[in-house]
């Protein structure tokens, strides 16, 4: 290979690290777009198959419905949050510190008990420096015109995202017509194959998991109005969207559905009726994960992206500590993708072979 062909090689990969960075706001657009085209795709088939309608009246429809459902949901929950947040801000936090000098004393004493002695004043000083710390750190004007900023972006997101999502459904080959574009004639037919079934595994996790995400809104919200929690509805809808990071987004969940039940109750003290307010919220996640881990994540991960549970398991561990939240919550579309590709361009590789012998 030549020098100036190399020379050419690097630049071009230059180029395309800083576009990926200058333009990264308009390639999550597209891929979110695509992600919304891919959940409505069955949806356009059956109206243009079945019923005869035009692509540009089925992706219409499609569109409609699938933001129909998110919107409908925020629309549900929104008075709901809106209510609880009135309530929080009309806290006594006099109480608060009240209930609070209670608690720790108490705990403090059953500490003694176990002749494990920490003084007052070493509690009371960590408390200080904690809360001195984050109000020093704190930047309310700061973050009122992040708010702002964010705000606006949200809106152009949400704008350009359906825009280019009804393209995506009116013509499906949209997209990977903008992604041959980069891909040299001599590789096309491989990366089509790469593309095809990316499409249809990517479509049928997708769709698993907007089920699995309705589920788990109705079980959680079904057991905390069972057990007679206030704002169960919100609770459970904002348990159920958590619920997309995995095994830790249904801790994060609980640990707030008990932190605002405390809040709403501090008139109850450390009573018992309380202890079993928390244990009956904590008992409900912990059935409504249960569910989730034997039945539904089985059967979307299992049969959707064709992967043993410890595989996934796996995977998500290993995007979690090499990316955080995020790589949780891509970890399996990345790695489905990633077999896929594998398998088309490396199969002759024992280890690509095994890990893809289901797809």
């Amino acid at each position: 290979m030549s020098k100036r062909r190399i020379i050419g090689i690097i630049l071009g990969l230059l180029a395309a690290v800083a576009a990926l960075y200058w333009l990264s706001d308009l390639i999550i657009y597209v891929l979110i777009a695509f992600l919304v085209s891919m959940l409505g795709r069955p949806l356009v088939q059956f109206l243009h198959n079945r019923l005869s309608f035009p692509y540009a009246l089925c992706s219409i429809i499609s569109l409609v419905i699938v933001l129909g459902v998110v919107g409908g949901i925020c629309l549900l929950i929104f008075p709901l949050l809106v209510k609880q947040l009135q309530e929080l801000s009309r806290l006594d936090y006099t109480q608060i510190a009240s209930q609070t000098s209670v608690w720790i004393d108490s705990f403090l004493s059953w500490l003694a008990e176990k002749n494990i002695y920490i003084s007052r004043e070493e509690v009371n000083t960590t408390i200080s420096n904690a809360l001195a710390q984050f109000w020093k750190t704190l930047d309310i004007e700061g973050f009122l015109l992040n708010t702002v900023n964010k705000v606006s972006s949200f809106c152009v997101g949400l704008f350009s995202t359906i825009f280019i999502a009804f393209f995506f459904l009116r013509d499906e080959q949209l997209f990977k017509k903008g992604v041959f574009m980069f891909i040299p004639d001599r590789y096309l037919p491989r990366f089509e194959n790469v593309l095809k079934s990316s499409e249809y595994l990517l479509t049928r996790y997708f769709v698993g998991l907007s089920v699995e995400m309705l589920c788990m809104m109705t079980i959680l919200s079904l057991g905390l109005w069972a057990f007679g929690i206030e704002n169960a509805l919100l609770y459970g809808c904002i348990g159920g969207f958590l619920n997309i990071i995995p095994y830790i987004g249904p801790v994060i969940g609980a640990v707030l559905t008990c932190l605002v039940t405390i809040l709403n109750n501090l008139e109850l003290g450390m009573s018992m009726e309380l202890f079993w307010m928390i244990v009956k919220v904590i008992g409900v996640f912990v059935g409504g994960n249960m569910i989730d881990n034997m039945l539904l994540q089985t059967y979307i991960y299992s049969t959707s992206v064709k992967a043993h549970p410890l595989e996934i398991f796996l995977v998500i561990l290993i995007a979690g500590h090499l990316v955080g939240t995020w790589g949780m919550v891509l970890a399996i579309p990345f790695y489905t993708v990633l077999r896929i590709f594998a398998k088309e361009f490396f199969k002759e590789t024992k280890i690509v072979r095994e890990l893809t012998r289901n797809i």
